[in-house]
């Protein structure tokens, strides 16, 4: 099956400080304070990697600049999530128009590439917005590797901790977008076509996340997406799908680059507003191995699990279908990227393997994974699959979505595929992701509700 659309122990070191201040951060008349923790995600010989999480313990603020000094020549390379400048040691870092304005307890984060040379201790002092955070660091050695990277940022890994971190089970409804290229062709449509077209529309399913725009843009359509979602109560859904080799060449061809893939995560993640689902890479596990190109593949889960868990998303790894891998091969992939931080797995994401045959797969896999729940595409499984992935015809909308809490391990049915957005230029379909309303009328008319 293709899809549509659209990390080594970590070395870490972190620095946690904060306090209640004097001085604005954003002006005279608030109280401010601020608490920030600088990790360094990964090291190697000449070079690593860091995040910044910046938390607003005083009054609102629109906007902000974080700034430090570098204490053993370290130099910021490539930053993402916000705007440096550099002035010898003095890094300043400004928010960017879509993270700069924090509420009162509201946390923030952005990443970096960077260079160093004898040592990379840790800064001991921060000021947000001109006050300075004071507080306690911890400033273990981190020891780089012997072999140095020169032409791509090493891959990151998850950070261990003592207590796996998953974000808890969502509860009540899952977000109908009103901006999806469905509830814009059943606004347009008329007669029996906005009939069936409202099947689609006004049932929740996902938004996929990829590299098919600018990362910011991708970012912003991220963020007012969730926003959105958590204004109107309800759980979104998303679909992050950019795995360096996606699709291995073929109608969904791309991803972003090896060294690209943990900044564009974090980028990604640092926009999430609320508690998503959020179905990770699909293809990524099945097609394990079958392309060039794939760089540190599972390691690339394993952080991007981590991240957005993190962030606050629930996530589910894709393993394919019934009908592509054995359950023990899909199970043996899974447990090679680990649910310390992912919720559990997610199949049968684009394809068509009935509801039945999918839940009694996932109960064979589940069972080989330590018991993790997982989540099943039912968009447009409805007269199961006729062999064919790839734009089929005669299919059929699939059950709606649900969350399901029952004494399986299946933990909802989901529309995870947009129905109605080709497959690729295949079976006179246009582009990979392209509205296809022939297709969609016919998912609607076929189905059984």
């Amino acid at each position: 099956m293709r899809r549509t659309r659209l990390l080594a122990t970590a070395l870490a070191t972190a620095a946690v400080l904060g306090a209640g201040l004097t001085a604005l951060a954003t002006g005279a008349e608030a109280s401010a304070g601020c608490s920030v923790a600088y990790t360094v995600t990964n090291q190697w010989q000449g070079g690593f990697g860091a995040d910044v999480a910046v938390t607003n313990l005083g009054d609102p603020v629109s906007s902000w600049t974080l700034q430090w000094t570098f204490a053993d020549g370290q130099k910021v390379q490539q930053l993402w999530n916000g705007t440096v400048t550099t002035s010898g040691a003095a890094v300043s870092v400004a928010s960017l128009g879509w993270n700069g304005s924090l509420a009162t307890g509201a946390r923030t984060s952005f990443g970096f590439t960077g260079s160093w040379s004898g040592a990379n201790s840790v800064p001991t002092s921060f000021r947000l917005n001109g006050t300075t955070c004071t507080g306690s660091t911890s400033t273990p050695t981190a020891t780089p590797t012997s072999t140095p990277t020169p032409t791509a940022t090493p891959t990151p890994t998850a950070t261990p901790t003592p207590t796996p971190t998953t974000t808890p089970a969502p509860a009540g409804a899952l977000y109908v977008d009103p901006t999806s290229q469905a509830y814009a062709a059943w606004q347009a449509a008329t007669g029996q076509d906005k009939t069936l077209l409202a099947k689609i529309a006004q049932t929740p399913q996902a938004r996929w996340v990829g590299d098919w725009a600018d990362t910011a843009v991708i970012a912003a359509g991220v963020h007012d997406y969730t926003a959105a979602a958590v204004a109107a109560g309800q759980t979104p859904m998303l679909v992050v799908y950019a795995i360096p080799g996606r699709d291995c060449g073929a109608y969904s061809a791309g991803g972003v680059a090896t060294s690209e893939y943990a900044q564009w995560i974090d980028q990604v993640a640092a926009a999430i507003e609320g508690a998503p689902i959020i179905v990770l890479e699909p293809d990524a596990l099945a097609q394990l191995g079958d392309c060039d190109g794939q760089g540190d593949r599972v390691g690339y889960l394993q952080y991007a699990a981590r991240v957005l868990t993190q962030a606050g998303g629930r996530v589910y790894i894709d393993a394919g279908h019934s009908g592509w891998l054995s359950a023990s091969t899909a199970a043996a992939r899974l447990n090679q990227v680990g649910f310390e931080y992912a919720a559990g797995f997610a199949l049968n994401t684009s394809n068509y393997q009935t509801t039945a045959d999918t839940r009694a797969y996932g109960e064979q896999v589940s069972a080989l994974v330590g018991g993790k729940g997982f989540v099943v595409d039912t968009s447009r499984n409805g007269n199961g699959s006729n062999g064919e992935w790839c734009n089929p015809r005669g299919r059929a909308l699939g059950d709606r979505p649900v969350l399901v809490d029952d004494a399986t391990h299946l933990d909802a049915l989901l529309w995870v595929k947009a129905p109605g957005e080709s497959d690729g230029t295949c079976n006179g379909g246009p582009a990979a992701g392209a509205w296809w309303q022939d297709v969609a009328l016919e998912l609607a008319r076929n189905a059984h509700w």
